[in-house]
């Protein structure tokens, strides 16, 4: 019965039936993970099965196409394998008659044998009888016999074995007719499938089973494409089949919220299908920002796109089953730079799209005086401001102290615009616990400053004054810069919080790089946060740690790099970076590494790294080398270096031979149990400071390298004293006159040379300022283009007269140049 419905199509009786569809729904994994029936139902009584036993599948995928799109698919395959069956009935009749002209070949063979056997049998007796009675015949007679015999033979063979006639079957088809066939075929079986398919259809849908329609016609990666998201539904959402959301507006959101009669889901005002991406800023919901907000079950949930909602609404329990958002951090930041640098700009898109609150000293100061006009801060403030004075940085600072205390300040952050600008406002920040987690500081020179203030002055209509003129904008760049080195040095050395933005570029880019500065601290004090509420180990980057906090709060390898301690035995000292971008806390105890590398080895498993579990406890302080500055060796006198000053790690290094001793510098020394020990260069000092027990305790050889003896300046030849006593700047500015050999027009040779190597000092001189080297920079190219004016004019300026036209273009420009020097050569030594 199966074969006859597959091969022929004919229904199945409902007992095979019983025994393979319903297994399909009741049976496990089918049950659970589902199934696909290809062609199936494909008779009216199959349908009526699956209605009787409701064995109703979730959806009828209807691939649809037309003739045109099957024939190119079906008919070549088809043809070939009609070429492939004709090929072979072809080499079929070929062996055919190759075997029977085989046959037939054996067969006259075998007869031709007999017959020639016959006639020599014939011929024996008759040669007998001649050689009797000497009565031979002529050898010409023989051979006409003989060919009489052969001609009889082959007519013989000719009645016996008459040749094959060839087999006149079937005419065969050609491949014009094969195609046209085919062709006819498939038309004929796609209309009869279509039209059953239409009737399979028709049925289903009288049984309320969907239907997805899908275009068969297109390449297979596009009909994968409409599969996918015909099935997307019943595949991937198949969870949230029945749960349905109601779309809101914000405002009637907002009602339901106050009134209670609706609540907030535990996203809040974060939006469930984008929670996942690394937005660690939190949204800011208001009627002046887009925002969609949508009803499920008893909670109110906002998103930020119409799509995002509609994603939402298709698969609802797939992102409510996502870890929950973590609670916001509060952003504390505080802009700085010069005058038209952007700083209001950038501040205030913070403000907009992300809820932050704003606030400028000269805000913060008219909201004091507008909203608390009867508290003491304000009555000092009018003192001052009565009298046309300016308010002192502490009434200031109390001022935005005050401002702070608002609740989006506290909840969701603030931005401080253009503050603080000197170091005593940072010092006064800081009394007032205002710390900002990133100072922005925006780069601009003072020629871009003015660029811009000039731009601004032409484009936007002024309805009062604004003191933004040149000279207002000169003096404000030339008081920020001269207070920013201060206050960039404070913050970089308290709390390494200081950041620069190339303010020149475009304002979108500016935008990304603050607020990428931003994000980056904030996901650092999130893992940070993550990493100790689990016991982890967390690096202490960006966390605004003091220098004293990070003394207070060291381990117990202080300044050492525990890893380093641990798998190499080194003792590699990490005061000299102050830099925490290497360092980590655990268990509330701070660790300072080498590297990269040993930072995050600390991170995976800080236990093998500190006591209990470490290898290696760090050596008693007295046991710690030092390392020594050339004034603290002296200052050791009269206590003499060890090894009588030979680098002991280059002695250790070389295998303790005589010539590994070298002498050491006392600008790198080091002290290691209250010896002194002096090295070659800054890379041997600091291999004796990572394992000093390896370096310390050696013995010089009896024999030493013998002493040299201090030659005095004053004994030295006069070439050896010049080369020695004077400076190399005066050295290469008489090499720079002996090569060019100076001559300026109207002076001699030795005021020449002498001009050229003052010229040359000063230009060259490396404790000048820029601005005075690039002077005379200047005036000695100056001097070398007149001194070539002789050599050209000389050349130029023969015996024979030359026509004006035959002369070089700049011959008059340089002869003018070269009579004018007469009057201005005095001047040139006064330059000096």
């Amino acid at each position: 019965m199966i074969k006859s419905y597959l091969s022929e199509g004919q229904p199945l009786p409902p007992e095979v039936m019983d025994m393979v569809l319903p297994q399909w729904w009741e049976e496990e994994p089918y049950k659970s993970t589902g199934f696909i029936l290809e062609g199936f139902p494909q008779q009216q009584e199959e349908v009526e099965y699956l209605a009787q036993r409701c064995l109703f599948p979730d959806v009828a995928l209807v691939v649809s196409t037309t003739l045109e799109d099957v024939l190119p698919r079906l008919l070549p395959p088809r043809l070939q394998r009609w070429r492939e069956r004709r090929d072979r009935r072809q080499e079929r009749q070929r062996r055919l008659r190759e075997l029977k002209h085989g046959m037939r070949e054996e067969a006259i063979a075998k007869r031709r044998a007999e017959l020639l056997a016959e006639y020599a049998g014939k011929q024996e007796p008759e040669k007998v009888q001649d050689e009797d009675g000497e009565d031979d015949e002529d050898e010409d007679e023989v051979d006409r016999e003989a060919e009489e015999f052969e001609e009889e033979i082959e007519a013989l063979l000719q009645d016996e074995f008459p040749p094959e006639e060839e087999d006149e079957g079937e005419e065969e088809e050609t491949e014009a007719e094969a195609e046209e066939r085919l062709e006819t075929e498939i038309g004929e079986r796609f209309e009869t499938d279509d039209n059953n398919l239409q009737r399979m259809v028709d049925l289903l849908a009288d049984q309320q089973v969907p239907k997805v329609a899908v275009g068969g016609g297109r390449k297979p990666r596009v009909v994968r494409y409409q599969m996918r998201e015909g099935l997307r539904r019943l595949v991937e959402d198949r969870e949230s089949l029945f749960e349905k959301g109601r779309p809101l507006n914000y405002s009637l959101a907002r009602k339901l919220l106050q009134l209670s009669y609706k609540y907030h889901s535990a996203f809040g005002h974060w939006d469930p299908v984008r929670v996942s991406f690394p937005h660690l800023i939190p949204p800011v919901q208001s009627p002046a920002r887009p925002t969609f907000p949508l009803l499920f079950h008893q909670f109110v949930y906002f998103f930020a796109s119409k799509e995002s909602r509609k994603k939402f609404t298709l698969n609802p329990v797939k992102y409510l089953r996502q870890p929950k958002p973590k609670p916001s951090l509060p952003i504390k930041i505080s802009i700085v730079g010069p005058p038209k640098s952007g700083k209001t700009t950038v501040a205030r898109r913070f403000a907009s799209e992300y809820g932050l609150q704003r606030l400028s000293i000269g805000e913060a100061m008219r909201s004091v005086l507008a909203n608390q006009s009867q508290t003491e801060l304000a009555n000092q403030m009018r003192k001052y401001l009565s009298r046309g004075l300016t308010v002192p940085d502490e009434l200031a600072v109390q001022c935005l102290d005050v401002a702070l205390m608002n609740v989006v300040c506290s909840t969701r952050g603030f931005v401080l615009d253009g503050y603080p600008m000197t170091k005593k406002q940072a010092d006064l920040l800081e009394g007032c616990s205002i710390v900002p987690i990133r100072v922005m500081e925006l780069q601009l020179d003072t020629v871009d400053v003015l660029k811009r203030g000039l731009s601004d002055k032409m484009k936007h209509p002024r309805p009062y004054p604004v003191p933004d003129s040149s000279q207002i904008l000169n003096v404000r760049t030339s008081a920020y810069k001269r207070e920013l080195a201060d206050l960039r040095q404070r913050y970089q050395q308290q709390y390494q919080n200081w950041a620069s933005v190339d303010g020149p570029r475009s304002k979108w880019w500016v935008w990304s790089a603050v607020l990428e500065e931003a994000r980056a601290s904030l996901r650092q004090i999130e893992a940070y946060l993550e990493s100790v509420r689990a016991g982890r180990a967390a690096s202490i980057d960006r966390l605004c740690v003091t220098p004293r906090e990070l003394q207070c709060r060291l381990g117990e390898f202080g300044q050492y790099c525990p890893v380093s301690l641990a798998l190499h035995c080194h003792l590699v000292d990490c005061s000299r970076s102050p830099s925490l971008a290497l360092a980590a806390e655990f268990r509330g105890r701070y660790y300072k590494m080498a590297s990269k590398e040993f930072l995050e080895k600390f991170l995976e498993s800080p236990e093998q790294y500190t006591l209990p579990g470490c290898p290696r406890p760090l050596p008693p302080p007295h046991l710690l080398p030092k390392s020594l500055s050339g004034p603290q060796v002296k200052a050791r006198f009269p206590q003499q270096v060890e090894m009588k000053g030979y680098c002991p790690v280059t002695f250790m290094d070389g295998q303790q031979r005589y010539e590994a001793l070298v002498r050491g510098n006392p600008d790198y020394a080091a002290e290691y149990r209250e010896k002194i020990y002096v090295f070659e260069n800054e890379e041997k000092q600091q291999k004796f400071l990572r394992s000093p027990e390896v370096y310390w305790d050696q013995k010089l050889p009896h024999k030493l390298p013998p002493m040299k003896e201090p030659v005095h300046l004053t004994s030295l030849p006069m070439l050896g004293y010049l080369e020695q006593g004077v400076a190399r700047e005066v050295i290469k500015a008489m090499t720079a006159v002996g090569c060019f050999k100076p001559k300026f027009p109207y002076l001699s040779i030795k005021r020449s040379a002498l001009l050229y190597l003052a010229y040359h000092l000063k230009a060259f001189n490396p404790r000048s300022l820029d601005y005075v080297r690039k002077k005379y920079k200047r005036k000695l190219a100056r001097f070398e283009e007149s001194c070539e004016l002789i050599a050209y004019l000389g050349a130029t300026m023969t015996q024979t007269y030359k026509n004006p036209e035959e002369q070089p273009i700049d011959f008059d420009h340089k002869l003018h140049k070269f009579l004018s020097l007469k009057d201005t050569v005095e001047n040139a030594a006064e330059d000096l």
